[in-house]
């Protein structure tokens, strides 16, 4: 069945959004018009910064004639209020990578970005990193994915949540906190949600296999299942003086991985701090998925309990994380590592040099991470 939102009066027409769900996935959006009873003065920008509405079309379970949120939804409002800007959708797999390396660090920009969590990682991964320059880069995300664990923990549950939030000016941009992962072998990642070990890792991992492509938010539950039955679930981590087993390793700084699922109820995406969320390998099967499942009960801003079996600890400094697996005999998914979404194996990044460690991961809290001065629109 449809709903049915108010987006916003500009000029003298009344905009509503007509959209269609199946779970967590947009199936049809359409855009109503009609008179207003009272005539509100139009939007504009206030800044010569470059608009871009970035489309990552195959995020989620893609874009058709019918959920295509740009062409049914934005476009129409911006043709309304007048606001030039350029439209960029992806055509391959290295579009996002090849629109980030090409922005011009002499110019603000401000990029709406229709899209799930791995094409804002992506992108932040590949922005310019000439001499700093430090002009103003803001994004809006519009979240269009299967998580959209960023979105909803800045507080958009959906793309219409944040398009009608930023047209009617309940919208700030505030700095964007930023975190590098560097492999042994020097090769480094920037991330902004989560970079996780064990069963978070292996799970996104599984969820590739192209068998679950088209099933949104219930693939997870599924992939679970294979893992918590076939995979061994214990590794050995060092980290700011703590040795620990986990069969569950993360450093988050998200409250959410999906809309409703809250394993880090004291992050805040806006405040520097990854917080170390780990449960124990010692755990049996069944404990172990009810903590887990504890995310979908807990509050905001709710303190979680640490004992032998679990641990939440918040971090403000850079450290290093060491696993201490070895290298040899040993299945790959002990190895496989998840940030924001962005897939690596250790195993596939070590270093030449045999007198640097082979398990060793260098974290790094950003202040100047590109030739940007990165924000992002928040209520």
């Amino acid at each position: 069945m449809a709903s049915r939102e108010l987006l916003g009066i500009f000029g003298a027409s009344e905009y509503y959004v007509s959209f269609a769900k199946d779970g967590s996935k947009y199936i049809s959006f359409q855009l109503e018009k009609s008179n207003a009873k009272q005539y509100s003065r139009a939007s504009k920008r206030t800044d010569d910064s470059k608009l871009i509405v970035l489309d990552s079309v195959k995020s989620g379970i893609g874009r058709n004639g019918d959920n295509d949120f740009y062409s049914i939804i934005i476009a129409p409002i911006l043709k309304e209020l007048n606001w030039s800007h350029r439209y960029v959708k992806t055509t391959s797999r290295d579009s996002i990578k090849q629109f980030a390396q090409e922005l011009d660090p002499s110019q603000d920009y401000e990029i709406w970005i229709i899209s799930g969590d791995t094409t804002i990682s992506e992108f932040c991964n590949h922005l310019p990193n000439k001499k700093p320059t430090r002009n103003l880069l803001r994004i809006l995300p519009l979240p269009m994915g299967t998580g959209n664990a960023w979105a909803n923990s800045l507080g958009f549950n959906s793309p219409i949540t944040a398009f009608r939030n930023y047209l009617n000016g309940k919208l700030k941009p505030k700095d964007m906190p930023l975190y590098r992962a560097i492999l042994p072998n020097g090769f480094s990642v920037i991330f902004f949600m989560i970079f996780s070990l064990g069963f978070h890792a292996n799970l996104l991992h599984a969820c590739e296999n192209p068998k679950y492509a088209k099933m949104g938010a219930e693939r997870f539950k599924i992939a679970s299942q294979t893992i918590l039955e076939r995979y061994v679930l214990d590794l050995n981590i060092s980290l700011d003086g703590l040795q620990r087993s986990y069969a569950y390793f993360a450093l988050i700084n998200t409250p959410n991985l999906e809309a409703t699922y809250k394993p880090s109820p004291r992050s805040d995406p806006l405040e520097k701090e990854l917080r170390l969320l780990g449960y124990s390998s010692n755990l049996e099967r069944q404990k172990l998925v009810g903590k887990i499942m504890q995310g979908y009960q807990n509050r905001p801003n709710e303190d979680l309990p640490t004992d032998e079996d679990m641990i939440y600890k918040s971090i403000t400094h850079d450290f290093t994380l060491v696993l201490n697996q070895p290298l040899a005999n040993i299945s790959r998914h002990d190895f496989e590592i998840c940030c924001d979404g962005i897939l690596l194996n250790l195993l596939d990044y070590q270093s030449t040099d045999k007198h640097k460690p082979s398990n060793e991961i260098r974290f790094q809290f950003l202040n100047n991470h590109s030739s940007f001065q990165l924000q992002v629109y928040s209520p």
